[in-house]
């Protein structure tokens, strides 16, 4: 039977029976621990399995992943753990108690994370006699929300009332919801890290973004560790892929357990994410959207409190919690009901996407301060404060999630960019990011050369300015042939973000208007002009050489003083006449007839000796044999011995 992949998790107040609901729904206690046994609340993650026919007629199976998440204020960082990858919430509040302070966190909580889809599901309905007066209280702490609307179902764990109705709630929302994300980018926030005796180094967490394959190598980051799948197994089968949305265990080689969090991470533990290894490095800075709830919790007066900038905070994203200084852009503090741009530094290196959303807390505290969505992945702190990185946040921040922003933000920001790297750490795959930029490349915003992309503005100003530069030579030295390349290669690089990217701008001016002269770029039009002070003594050297084009008099006699000798070098460097040795020239147009002369004849004949071809073309020795030369210096003719051939 086909299977799609799903995550739920549980939230909401201590001791308002997410563990025991679990247990109704999957017949598995998700409390692991001893001490949990002990104390009767969840301290750490718990999993269970549940599997739901899809509500359509496709006959497929929901496997679901379950996870129990701690609601014990003092466990909270761990909650975070738990709700990043869900794709449903369970959101459980006790109808003897109604809607408490870790209800209100835990609601936040998911609301930063950006969890949509939810089922409120109200426990202990056993312990009321009023019902209606308990799910009016409900609808009103969830109006104007992120899950005004979402379905509220009454349940008895210990009856097992309404557990039935849950199950078909749940399954009728993820048959809905369609399939899980996958980009081609397999992520697994390392939730527990342990050994075991002849197995070795084994992983557990929450797949996201796309499938994990028995007998790959992966990247262990942030240490950056190269690490190789060895087994994998998923709702207690092996299996040779894992697909993303489930719940895995991998055995891993190439790598140990990290001893201890200080000083170099290498070793792997809980808070490291398994990634493949061209997704790069991990980073000590990002750029986001911090926005912080204008609701209450009741009983903590801080929450209503301004965040101010500077101050340390905690980031919880996926399975990892860093201290980290916040900065704000433009402001000092972050009141209720406010966003801001802001920079979070770390002091350890963090791996996130473009998109992913986090939560910041005081550790101290206890408390949850404001969460957010990361804009840029690997910030610069010293272009923080800058204007261009300023509008290019902006810009995302108005739609974190639409690609064509992403995209274009980042070509207006950067001017170029390499497309297999261009949103690699991002929620689209590979193929969407290629597409978009086609579309923005037909579009006129963007142009392509290969593997590179640039904006189409700021690439056209880069060649008009170096088209400007040669246009400027011919008009201030109509008599030189063309603007030096190292010249206009010394203008252009300044203005490129690598100096690799000048032969890129020369191969758009070449493909257009623009022609290679030696070692020169010039207009295909330009004809070089003599300076008006060797005008004449030009026409006096062009009337001689061309008096007898194969048989031209020689330097001397063509140029007799020293302004004819640079007028005739001027001819020579422009190629309207071609030096032949140091007493011999001819015009081009010589050069090219005697040329067409000795390649018909050595067609015809094969071979011929310097006696042959100057009976042949009518010329004289001291034209022939130096023009020979440079035949074979150009690959035209081949001598061997006293006869030549064509090469």
């Amino acid at each position: 039977m086909p299977s799609r992949h799903y995550i739920i998790g549980t939230a909401g107040h201590i001791d308002h029976g997410k563990s025991s609901l679990i247990e109704a729904l999957t017949g598995t206690d998700p409390d692991r621990l001893p001490e949990e046994k002990a104390r009767g609340m969840t301290i750490e993650l718990g999993f269970a399995q549940l599997s739901l026919p899809a509500r359509d007629d496709s006959g497929d199976e929901l496997a679901l992943g379950v996870v129990d998440v701690p609601g014990h204020a003092d466990f909270v960082k761990n909650m975070v753990a738990g709700v990043g990858a869900i794709n449903l919430a369970l959101f459980i509040v006790a109808a003897d108690d109604g809607w408490m302070p870790q209800t209100e966190e835990h609601y936040q909580i998911l609301t930063y994370l950006g969890v949509k889809r939810a089922v409120v599901v109200l426990t202990k309905i056993d312990l009321v006699d009023d019902l209606d007066l308990v799910l009016m209280d409900l609808e009103e702490n969830l109006t104007g929300g992120l899950w005004e609307g979402a379905p509220i179902v009454p349940v008895s764990s210990h009856s097992g009332a309404g557990i039935d109705e849950l199950r078909n709630t749940i399954a009728t929302m993820l048959t809905e919801a369609g399939p899980v994300r996958d980009v081609g980018k397999p992520r697994l926030p390392v939730d527990r890290a342990f050994s075991l005796k002849g197995v070795g180094t084994v992983v557990t967490g929450t797949l996201t973004d796309g499938p994990a394959v028995v007998g790959q190598d992966y990247t262990m980051q942030p240490s950056g560790e190269t690490v190789h799948v060895r087994t994998a197994q998923s709702h207690g089968a092996s299996v040779e892929t894992v697909p993303p949305g489930t719940r895995t265990a991998l055995n891993l080689t190439g790598v140990g357990l990290r001893e201890s969090r200080g000083g170099a991470r290498a070793g792997v533990g809980r808070g490291d994410v398994l990634v493949p290894a061209e997704m790069g490095e991990a980073v000590y800075a990002i750029d986001v959207l911090i926005s912080k709830s204008s609701r209450e919790i009741r009983g903590m007066k801080q929450s209503k409190k301004a965040l101010r900038t500077g101050r340390e905070v905690m980031f919880h994203h996926g399975s990892a919690g860093l201290p980290a200084r916040i900065h704000f852009l433009g402001q000092r503090s972050l009141s209720p009901g406010e966003a801001v741009l802001a920079e979070l530094r770390f002091s350890d290196p963090v791996f996130v996407f473009v998109g992913d959303g986090f939560v910041i807390r005081d550790a101290s505290l206890g408390l949850t301060l404001a969460g957010g969505i990361v804009l840029d992945e690997n910030a610069n702190r010293r272009a923080f404060r800058k204007p261009f990185q300023a509008a290019f946040l902006e810009a995302r921040a108005e739609a974190p999630g639409d690609l064509a922003v992403l995209v274009k933000s980042q070509l207006i920001r950067d001017r170029v960019a390499h497309l297999p790297d261009l949103l690699a750490r991002s929620v689209f795959s590979a193929a969407d990011i290629r597409a978009e930029v086609e579309r923005l490349v037909g579009g006129g915003d963007l142009e392509q050369n290969g593997e590179w992309v640039f904006l189409a503005d700021w690439w056209k100003k880069i060649r008009k300015l170096a088209g400007d530069q040669v246009r400027a030579i011919h008009r201030e030295h109509p008599e030189q042939l063309g603007f030096p390349l190292r010249e206009l290669r010394a203008t252009v690089e300044p203005l490129l973000p690598s100096p690799k990217f000048f032969d890129m701008v020369l191969e758009g001016l070449l493909a257009g208007e623009f022609a290679k002269a030696g070692p020169n770029i010039r207009h295909r039009d330009h004809v070089p002009q003599l300076p008006p002070e060797l005008k004449s003594a030009g026409e006096l050297v062009r009337k001689r050489l061309n008096s007898d084009l194969i048989t031209p008099p020689n330097k001397g006699e063509a140029a007799t003083n020293p302004s004819e000798e640079k007028a005739l070098r001027f001819l020579i460097h422009t190629g309207e006449v071609v030096d032949l040795d140091p007493k011999t020239a001819i015009t081009s147009l010589g050069f090219e007839t005697v040329k067409e002369q000795i390649c018909e004849y050595l067609q015809e004949h094969g071979r011929a000796t310097a006696s042959d071809l100057r009976q042949h073309t009518g010329t004289v020795r001291r034209i022939l044999m130096p023009l020979l030369e440079k035949l074979d210096e150009l690959g035209v003719t081949k001598r061997e011995g006293d006869e030549r051939r064509l090469k």
